[in-house]
């Protein structure tokens, strides 16, 4: 289970959200939908410890994430990032402490490891946590399959498809 509770987040001087709370449970999967610039991937990156809260917290299995744990809680996570954010390089090192389950592409900004579409998806098997930005559709059945096995699978998304798919939804952008 990952929480996110009391949650607030402003970047570059625009309040993305406020005391935003979610329980993204094991068995189920959760998504982050609303307009663009609402703060979906951003959220992502918090959960993932790569952009602090401006207060509330985040927790996985109760355990609160901070800079110095959130290295050891990636290594339970498998990120599935926007096909945007990518571009083709192998990696070399995984310096965020996000254990390799597929290592094809180098995120902008954070040396990731990440699962793409179009490869083996089965090292996401390993991982209680699936986190996924706005995944390609040919994912669907298998983040389905993942939740259905008991994985906590997150994905910030406004595609209808992963929206009906979804056991729980958060909408963010309607205060």
């Amino acid at each position: 289970m990952l929480e996110l509770k009391d949650a607030s987040l402003t970047l570059g001087g625009r309040e993305l959200f406020r005391k935003l709370s979610l329980m993204a449970l094991d068995g189920q999967i959760t998504c982050i939908t609303g307009k663009p610039g609402t703060g979906k991937t951003a959220t992502l990156q918090a959960m993932l410890g790569f952009l602090l809260l401006d207060e509330g917290l985040v927790s996985i299995d109760g355990e609160l994430l901070t800079p110095q744990s959130a290295p050891t809680f990636r290594k339970l996570m498998a990120y599935v990032p926007q096909k945007e954010e990518v571009a083709i390089s192998p990696v070399d090192v995984d310096t965020h402490g996000l254990e390799a389950v597929w290592a094809p592409y180098r995120v902008r900004r954070y040396q990731l490891t990440a699962i793409d579409e179009h490869l083996d998806v089965a090292p996401m098997a390993t991982k209680p946590i699936i986190i996924a930005d706005d995944p390609a559709p040919s994912l669907l059945g298998v983040l389905r399959s993942m939740a259905d096995g008991g994985h906590t699978v997150i994905i910030a998304s406004r595609r209808e498809e992963y929206i009906n798919l979804s056991d729980k939804i958060i909408t963010l952008g309607t205060s």
